[in-house]
């Protein structure tokens, strides 16, 4: 009978609506006769019919006056009450007319009025009884029962929004609130977690939904892990600004890995937040990048005067361009186009927009493959630094913040080398500039000199490169999930997160401090992706293999631990520390950059490992270079180097010139 109806047209249906009508308005009418005659066989006198015809010539009109025929039959409108008692009051008075026109006699007039109650309250009851027949009929077929836990806003929302679908049918709430606990809530029970059990084998449950939009990680967390010893699918609704983005209710998605790790994301001191963006030009650099998009969009949401995105990639520069325009119609936001290793052109952007706050995210921060390329890693992350320091200390920029990494911590990669270069390069840069700012011989002396922050953290997850969508992506193409080794690991941190202490950590320093997040216990690798896996497959029949690919070059077992005691201290941030670092000599760090820049030039690969192994604390250059176009290249070491990179180390590199803001350099 229901796929009779569902096959058809809106015509066909309206037919039918009509015809339940008129039914109904019979009934009504026969009840209003035997009530007011205290009698189930009443004498009608034989009007009954020209009654009924008169009710519904007046009845019908009304009723397709006020929508009552355009509804979709298993989804009735929510005014169906108002609009039926509306439609019978009016008609009754067009009825009531018509028969008094028609002078029919013998008939008490109260019938009229007893006809309209039995009607309204007949016609409200089959509309609802014939939806609620058609709904649970198409339940019957493929509709998985599922349970929603939280029945705050959000389940709420997303039952009704299921009940409407054809995929899942939810069953039942779970709700961690006491006070909710045997109430009813969109027509489902809201049940105590203790419960769960019960209700897994009273339905037979094989997939949860989580509601919680609101809920922190620790609390998700244990949800999760509630739900998982009962051997259900884990899924999770939206949160609030990924429903403004345009996912809907339905659209849930699996739990994020973030939600799993051993620790609460570190909150944001709003304060600290609001202390270097209002009112100020913003620029950062790597604007495209997984961090450096994440910046510009807490720095957008703070009220920059403008912000300015610095990227060498056309697309990721338009991407990111396109979504602030989209959030933020009223900021001013400049896209330019350049490289970190162009220090003519940075120093022209700088002083084109008047930059106070500079954030450096530029950077390559792919372990391996900057293994295989260690030139241009090299080059980029650490002259893409040094030059973006320097031309910010020109043109008079407040505060230079640098994006660094835990793998700066005596490293064994190249990446992690070339990070700690860099951040001895930002060092190196503010020493002199404060030098030439305290020198009486300076023509054109800046109020103040540029301001120096480093900011370190462990890996971002879902950043470009990270394990995360690698996990993902062999998951949703049936695996093998790779792990390096069982026993890697490493320290996670979520991309709000990461960019949260970048902004907040630049209006902590008063100059050449290296901030630290206290990122709680490492993950184990494997770990993460089998909790991955095992919520991909839970209720399914996939079966996802782990597979151990061994470590590749440059990778640590366990990455350093960012929070040493020995090693940092506290700042005013109860999460963020800050580094004690060994005393470092400016003098050789700017004539070895010298050197290592000359080795760059002339592709001196061992040279520029040896330069690498010279200043940076615990790394060791591998054996052999592995430039993957240098690799039958044979390995001398730092000490005997060429003649000619022993001759240009002797020379110092030019002494940095400050000037005011607006004077030429």
């Amino acid at each position: 009978m229901i796929r009779l109806i569902d096959r058809f047209n809106h015509r066909q249906k309206q037919l039918v609506l009509v015809g339940l009508d008129l039914v109904t308005f019979s009934l009504g009418l026969y009840l209003a006769f035997a009530l007011r005659k205290n009698s189930l066989t009443p004498d009608f006198q034989g009007n009954y019919f020209w009654i009924l015809g008169v009710i519904a010539l007046a009845r019908i009109p009304v009723f397709v006056r006020l929508g009552l025929y355009r509804a979709v039959l298993r989804y009735p409108s929510n005014r169906l009450g108002l609009l039926v008692m509306l439609g019978t009051g009016i008609s009754m008075l067009f009825s009531g007319t018509g028969l008094y026109l028609l002078d029919l006699r013998g008939d008490p007039r109260s019938v009229l009025l007893l006809e309209a109650l039995f009607s309204t309250f007949l016609v409200f009851l089959g509309r609802e009884l014939l939806a609620t027949w058609m709904r649970r009929a198409a339940r019957q077929g493929d509709h998985e029962p599922v349970l929603v836990y939280g029945a705050g806003v959000a389940g709420l929302q997303l039952a009704q929004t299921l009940k409407l679908g054809d995929r899942y049918q939810p069953v039942a709430f779970l709700d961690d609130e006491p006070s909710k606990w045997g109430v009813r809530m969109v027509d489902l029970p809201v049940h105590a977690p203790a419960e769960l059990s019960k209700l897994v084998q009273r339905y037979g449950l094989k997939s949860a939904l989580l509601a919680a939009p609101g809920a922190d990680a620790r609390q998700r967390r244990h949800m999760v892990e509630l739900l998982e010893r009962h051997h259900l699918a884990v899924r999770q609704v939206p949160n609030f600004l990924d429903l403004v983005r345009g996912t809907h209710l339905e659209q849930v998605a699996e739990v994020r890995a973030a939600d799993l790790l051993p620790r609460r994301a570190v909150p944001a001191d709003d304060g600290l937040l609001r202390q270097v963006v209002p009112g100020r030009s913003v620029m950062v650099t790597g604007a495209g990048g997984s961090i450096g998009s994440e910046i510009c969009r807490q720095v957008a949401a703070l009220g920059p005067r403008e912000l300015v995105l610095y990227e060498i990639s056309e697309y990721a520069l338009y991407s990111i361009e396109m979504e602030l325009a989209d959030l933020y119609p009223d900021l001013q936001v400049s896209a330019v186009l350049g490289s970190v290793l162009d220090e003519a052109r940075l120093e022209e952007v700088f002083r084109r927009f008047d930059v106070d706050s500079v954030y450096h995210a530029a950077a390559y921060k792919h372990v391996p493959l900057v293994e295989q390329n260690p030139l241009e890693g090299v080059r980029n992350n650490v002259f893409g630094t040094y030059s973006a320091a320097r031309a910010a200390v020109r043109a008079g920029v407040t505060s230079f913040l640098m994006v660094s990494t835990d793998k700066a911590v005596r490293p064994c990669n190249v990446m992690g080398a070339s990070k700690r270069l860099a951040e001895l390069a930002c060092l190196m840069v503010e020493h002199e500039a404060y030098q030439a700012q305290q020198s009486p011989f300076t023509e054109a002396r800046a109020s103040a000199p540029t301001r120096f922050t480093i900011v370190r953290f462990g890996n971002v997850l879902d950043s470009a490169g990270s394990v995360v969508p690698r996990f993902r992506k062999q998951i949703a193409s049936g695996g093998p999930v790779t792990v390096t080794d069982p026993d890697v690991q490493r320290f996670f941190m979520t991309i709000p997160e990461a960019a949260q202490l970048v902004v907040q950590a630049s209006a902590m320093g008063t100059g050449g401090e290296v901030y630290l997040l206290d990122m709680g216990e490492p993950v184990r690798v494997y770990d993460l992706a089998r909790r991955m896996v095992d919520l991909a497959t839970r209720g399914t029949d996939r079966h996802i293999e782990i597979a151990i690919t061994g470590l590749r070059p440059g990778e640590k077992l366990v990455e350093e631990l960012l929070v040493d005691p020995k090693r940092s201290k506290a700042t005013s941030h109860p999460k963020i520390f800050s580094a004690i670092e060994n005393g470092v000599d400016h003098a050789t760090v700017a004539r070895q950059l010298h050197q290592l820049e000359q080795a760059l030039q002339k592709g001196a690969l061992a040279a520029v490992y040896g330069v690498l192994e010279q200043l940076v604390e615990g790394y060791r250059s591998p054996c052999a270079p592995q430039d993957v176009l240098r690799r039958g290249e044979s390995c001398y070491s730092f000490k005997s180097m060429p003649p000619e990179l022993e001759r240009a180390a002797e020379d110092p590199p030019p002494p940095i010139a400050v000037t005011r803001p607006g004077a030429s350099a």
